[in-house]
């Protein structure tokens, strides 16, 4: 992939820097020869100097090979992933993927995974992190965890209530910010020496605003609307899982999908699809410091779920963005 792109890269960059030695609409020729040559010596500069990774998985390890160099680890040595969204002014630019490995020394190294895609990288994650449980007695010792059932008790009403009140008062204060910004323009039409800093203020104003929808007002409408369906319970035992009124039998479920619970940039979704492709989607919150507006024991909900899916064979996997 490196290669790839000094090459298309290179190949470009030379076209437009000999264009004016040789003028490339009347001598092609020349500029196209010394493009192709340049892109060569990249690529091929590239591909030595620039190592990707590769991975090959096994049953019982996964080596990852970066040149000639192979190095083995065994699933615990797995250490998680992170997704990151990037913004410029407000503005998403794009989205960065990467696992981490744990080394023999205990230093963590951090792959890039920017080249697999959204549900590519979900499946190696989840993939990578199935390391419990695993083993036929694993499974037959944790299923005695649901024997007696698992029930989580959710808060549903407040935590619903939390985020309307955080989207009336993002739109509130939006508002009051942009109805500045218009009273203070109109007011500059009727009296056009205003000083700078009257200026100032009614420019922050306006920009202010129209940021505050987009950063703030918008995220907390699209959250609201998710979390209106939360359930009020969610009870797992040996065969069944029950989301608010309704009960799931073990070998009904397709998957099971959820955002992990340590995910700052994205709400924590669940999906439950079924084996006639029906999907359920649910909506606990986004995670903020102070649990008040999501569930507070999601991240166990999410354990608990992970488990239940192993020892029934239901496929876990974990939304990544």
């Amino acid at each position: 992939m490196i290669s790839l792109l000094l090459f298309a890269s290179g190949f470009i960059g030379i076209l437009f820097l000999t264009n004016p030695i040789f003028d490339l609409e009347k001598n092609p020729l020349p500029c196209v020869i010394t493009a192709g040559i340049a892109a060569v010596v990249l690529a091929v500069l590239g591909g030595i100097l620039v190592k990707e990774y590769y991975m090959q998985i096994s049953e019982d390890w996964f080596e990852l090979i970066k040149g000639k160099k192979v190095t083995r680890y065994s699933y615990s040595d797995f250490a998680g992933s992170n997704v990151t969204r990037h913004y410029m002014n407000g503005i998403y630019v794009g989205t960065s993927r990467e696992i981490s490995i744990k080394e023999a020394s205990g230093k963590t190294t951090k792959i890039n995974a920017n080249n697999l895609s959204k549900s590519d990288f979900a499946e190696l994650v989840t993939y990578l992190g199935k390391t419990s449980y695993t083993k036929a007695h694993d499974i037959e010792a944790t299923a005695e965890y649901f024997n007696e059932g698992y029930e989580f008790r959710i808060p549903n009403e407040k935590i619903i209530k939390a985020n309307k009140s955080r989207l009336v008062g993002w739109t509130v204060f939006t508002v009051l910010l942009l109805a500045v910004f218009l009273g203070m323009l109109v007011y500059s039409l009727g009296i056009p020496n205003t000083s700078a800093g009257f200026f100032t203020i009614m420019i922050f104003a306006g920009i202010a605003g129209v940021m505050n929808i987009f950063m703030d007002v918008i995220p907390a409408r699209r959250t609201y609307g998710k979390v209106k369906n939360l359930p009020n319970r969610i009870y797992a035992d040996r065969y069944t899982l029950s989301i608010g009124d309704m009960t799931f039998g073990a070998d009904s479920i397709l998957n099971i999908l959820m955002v992990p619970a340590d995910y700052t940039i994205m709400t924590r979704d669940m999906t439950v699809i079924t084996k006639d492709n029906k999907k359920y989607k649910f909506c606990f919150g986004k995670n903020d410091s102070k649990n008040k507006y999501t569930y507070s024991d999601y991240d166990k909900l999410a354990g608990t779920l992970e488990i239940w899916c192993i020892v029934n064979y239901v496929n876990f996997m974990k939304i990544l963005g």
